[in-house]
């Protein structure tokens, strides 16, 4: 009888440890992670990543700007909207350049903070976007304070799990646009007229600076223009100045130091007809002229034909 027992519970535990060999355990197959990782102010493109290890189809997601501002993903695309692990799309969106705030939901439930319904947001160019207290309560931003400077296009560098401004940076590199550069343009000794280019990256005022043909003969800016002295980036004025036909030197200096041969107050100068005209030794000082004997020969109008850093006879004709 003993025996008997000893056989049936011996067969229980085979029967029992044979279950458990052939069952097999459910595996997380994990779930879609959707973010923004890219906005491209200036083209108004938005990219969107699946972060995660399934599939998921976005069509029916949304881009919001803020109030009355969305789109549902399949009317800004072309593209199948069915993202697999790590694929992404690009959307069509039109963003504000200077500054504002992105979302994406999953429905049109556009004042929900539940982060399975806001799924990711950004905002750059300044503080206190539209929707950007939503996004701190669903834990998708940092801080209302906090944006992403620099420019377009706006990079997520961060992981899956990783929200606000410290996973974003801006990649445009600012530009310092170059300075004024004053130059003469064109002498027209049969008009007693000059020509002024700034040929630099800002404007400036050129009203008082000075004409000059040499020592006692000088003329301030205004005094001989007819309309405004103020020259945007490539933008000429032409004033009226009673020059020698024949052979003269002339040149332009930021203030009423007349003997200076700083670059910076001798701005530029041409002679033509002759050598050696008036003030040409503090021009070719200064770096504005490329020597006393050289002149421009021909007749007027002299025009000259360089770039902004090019002076001498070389550059005109």
């Amino acid at each position: 009888m003993k025996n008997f027992f000893l056989f049936m519970i011996l067969t229980a535990l085979f029967a029992s440890c044979s279950s458990d060999d052939d069952t097999i355990n459910p595996i997380d197959i994990g779930e879609s992670i959707i973010r923004i990782t890219e906005v491209n102010a200036d083209t108004d493109e938005i990219i969107i990543s699946n972060f995660g290890d399934a599939s998921v189809d976005i069509g029916t997601y949304w881009l919001c700007l803020g109030p009355g501002t969305y789109v549902q993903i399949s009317d800004a695309t072309n593209s199948s909207t069915n993202l697999s692990p790590n694929q992404n799309i690009t959307l069509s969106y039109d963003v504000n350049p200077t500054a504002d705030g992105l979302s994406i939901f999953t429905t049109n439930t556009f004042g929900s903070s539940d982060p399975n319904v806001l799924l990711d947001y950004v905002q750059w160019g300044a503080a206190n976007q539209a929707r950007v207290n939503q996004a701190i309560t669903a834990g998708r931003w940092n801080n209302a304070n906090n944006f992403v400077q620099e420019g377009s296009p706006y990079i997520f560098n961060g992981q899956a799990n990783q929200f606000g401004s410290t996973f974003w940076e801006g990649t445009t590199v600012v530009v310092t646009p170059t300075p004024s550069v004053v130059k003469i343009l064109e002498v027209n000794t049969t008009t007693d007229q000059v020509t002024i280019s700034n040929l630099g990256g800002t404007a400036i005022d050129i009203g008082d600076y000075w004409l000059c043909l040499g020592p006692g003969t000088y003329v301030q800016v205004s005094n001989a223009a007819s309309g405004s002295t103020n020259l945007a980036p490539n933008a000429s004025i032409t004033l009226s100045y009673d020059v020698n036909p024949t052979a003269d030197g002339l040149s332009i200096f930021s203030t009423n130091s007349f003997g200076s041969t700083d670059p910076n107050v001798l701005v530029d100068y041409v002679q033509w007809g002759a050598a050696n005209q008036a003030r040409v030794n503090q021009a070719v000082t200064a770096g504005r002229w490329d020597n006393a004997d050289n002149f421009l020969q021909g007749g007027s109008p002299y025009n000259f034909t360089g770039e902004a850093d090019d002076f001498g006879s070389t550059f005109w004709n």
